[in-house]
């Protein structure tokens, strides 16, 4: 995964006209959990299971997100999905849209997508779906632990454009009863499906497939990790906190008060290109803000060796000073060191 996509941790939802695709092929008859270890904002969650009385759960790892999730009327954790329990068998459908990345270690690193489905594919009840949204060659990695646990398998391509800007597929599966469970009867069609996702069906209003899910009671998930927010906010409060914080914050150096003498143009030169009068001035049109800063240049400059066409190069370093003004009008004035023009440049150009 890209950077940009780490920092909102993966989080790429699923378009609603897919999630309400994924609807039409659910039935249900009674009230059912249903449980989505990465429920984003829920939206997607919610569309699935429209209009059908389900008792919702969800994981979100962003606390804004889980917030939105919360407010939606879905029983959201905050936290890591890797650090949350519930009992085994205890939800009739499993919506899974993981991360598409790959663990970070020293070795042996499996892909996000049979992680998640690791962790979460025993909540799952016999009979119980599982709807798993991943790119299509993330279909050949868990091949094999997606036969042994469930049967019924259907892998469907999505159509929308964002969907097909990140070649998501989404397999439709039914969760074994115990005794059929272990053999990974069929692993060797998903494994062809990683590798040609193009001759698979689309997933639209036409498909004639149906899985229905059981009744189940509501669903628990227990947290057992740390609240890192609340970490985070009593750190600041924390007596290690302020006793390290002039080490590790550098306070800004304020100088008030007025000269014993009057100053001279020289006395406001310096103190200025020290950034001592930054700040505001003028009036009116005029009125702008003023902030000196230094910086360092590196000159070059050749010497002739001792023996022939030997030629030195030679870096010396300097500081320099930059004014930049800010005015109300918003422009913007910049005072800094320019290159000289060489005898020839306008030639040149």
């Amino acid at each position: 995964m890209r950077n940009a996509g780490r920092i909102k941790l993966g989080y790429y939802p699923l378009p609603v006209e897919e999630a309400r695709n994924i609807r039409a092929l659910l039935v249900s008859s009674a009230p059912y959990a249903a449980i989505d270890p990465c429920v984003g904002d829920g939206s997607a969650l919610i569309e699935i299971t429209w209009n059908t009385g389900a008792h919702l759960a969800g994981i979100e790892l962003d606390a804004d997100r889980a917030a939105v999730s919360t407010q939606s009327g879905i029983a959201t954790v905050h936290g890591s999905a890797f650090e949350c329990r519930a009992l085994a068998e205890t939800c009739s459908l499993l919506y899974l849209n993981p991360p598409y990345d790959s663990e970070f270690g020293p070795h042996s690193n499996k892909r996000m997508e049979l992680v998640f489905l690791e962790h979460c594919y025993r909540w799952v009840t016999s009979e119980g779906v599982l709807v798993f949204v991943v790119p299509a060659p993330a279909v050949g990695t868990c091949a094999r632990l997606l036969a042994s646990q469930f049967d019924r398998l259907s892998v469907f391509r999505l159509e929308h454009p964002e969907s097909i800007r990140f070649n998501q597929v989404v397999v439709f599966g039914r969760r074994k009863k115990s005794h059929l469970r272990g053999e990974p009867k069929g692993a060797d069609d998903l494994l062809r499906i990683a590798y040609k996702p193009q001759l698979l069906p689309t997933l639209n209003q036409d498909v004639a497939e149906r899985y229905a899910i059981p009744s189940s009671s509501p669903a628990t998930i227990t947290f057992t990790g740390l609240p890192l927010d609340a970490i985070e906010d009593a750190l600041q409060r924390s007596v290690a906190m302020q006793n390290a914080r002039g080490i590790l914050v550098r306070k800004q150096q304020k100088m008030t008060g007025r000269p014993v003498t009057p100053l001279h143009k020289g006395h406001v030169g310096l103190l200025a290109c020290s950034g001592m009068l930054n700040g505001f001035f003028g009036e009116g049109e005029m009125r702008h803000i003023a902030h000196w800063r230094s910086v360092k240049y590196v000159d070059e400059f050749n010497e002739e060796g001792e023996s022939e066409g030997e030629t030195i190069i030679r870096k010396r370093e300097r500081f320099s000073h930059e004014l930049t003004l800010a005015y109300e009008s918003g422009q913007i004035i910049e005072l800094k060191e320019t290159k000289e023009a060489k005898p020839g440049d306008e030639e040149r150009s």
